[in-house]
């Protein structure tokens, strides 16, 4: 009974039920349902196409709707003075909008160039120059200018290089700084043939008195881009007591722990 209760309830949603069917529905259902009704209206509502207003139609419609007073215009609305004969009110104290001319409303839509954001790149830009200048202030001394502090030491004497029949130490010159109190040195070389680190790498080797000679100390792995005057620092990994030579070797990239001395460029021999 519920499906032949809802088939009435369709059938009355879209067209009119006969007398049998009225009573039938009134018994299965005493009241009826509107929801099915406004589900039609709906669906009706929905697939209904909308035609637009013919011009004769809306003309016929302006035409018979009364007609105030006043006129309109680009500026807004002017009215004669007297009253609105609609709501009464007084129109004396009423004036239309100015006018606007078009050149200045294009020219009010115009962006205003932000000022702000200009003082803050500007204000940007001087902080950034006095970090530089500061920073550069503040920067210590060339390695050359620490080299020759280093000098300054009563230990630190410089002692000259010796070219080994290498190709790579082929002209080469220069010396080495040590201080044994400060545990610190440089290197400087004239005519070492630069490398390529991808291939090869420098490496320093100090010979301490107190160490056996099989194993000297690893003074760090470097590269020279230059065939002119290079210095570099020297960075020993272990403390050293007394230097007694120091050596340079062409070893693989990154350097070896204990070096075969296949390759040595340079020595220099401290007295």
């Amino acid at each position: 009974m519920k499906d032949r209760a809802e088939e009435l309830l369709v059938e009355s949603a879209l067209r009119p039920l006969d007398d049998r069917e009225r009573a039938e529905l009134h018994q299965l259902v005493p009241g009826g349902d509107p929801s099915f009704e406004a589900a039609a209206t709906a669906i009706v509502l929905a697939t209904t196409p909308i035609e637009p207003m013919p011009d004769h139609l809306i003309a016929k419609i302006m035409a018979a709707a009364p007609q105030p007073d006043f006129k309109r215009t680009l500026a807004g609305v002017s009215a004669p003075l007297g009253h609105d004969t609609i709501v009464g009110v007084a129109l004396e104290s009423f004036k239309p909008p100015p006018v606007i001319d078009i050149a200045q409303r294009r020219e009010a839509r115009k962006p205003r160039r932000a000022i702000a954001p200009w003082l803050a790149a500007a204000a940007c830009l001087l902080v950034a120059a006095g970090a530089v200048w500061f920073a550069w202030q503040r920067q210590p001394g060339s390695v050359a200018d620490a080299r020759a502090a280093l000098l300054a030491s009563a230990d630190a004497k410089p002692i000259a290089w010796l070219a080994t029949a290498d190709p790579n130490a082929k002209g080469a010159s220069g010396d080495v700084v040590w201080s044994t109190a400060q545990q610190r040195g440089y290197m400087r070389f004239v005519g070492l043939a630069a490398n390529d680190p991808r291939q090869f790498q420098y490496q320093l080797w100090i010979f301490d008195k107190a160490r056996d000679d099989t194993y000297p100390v690893d003074g760090g792995v470097f590269d020279v881009s230059s065939t002119g005057e290079v210095i570099v620092t020297i960075s020993p990994k272990l403390h050293v007591t007394d230097a007694t030579l120091f050596a340079v070797t062409v070893e693989r990239p990154g350097g070896v722990v204990v070096s075969k001395r296949e390759r040595i460029v340079v020595t220099a021999a401290r007295s």
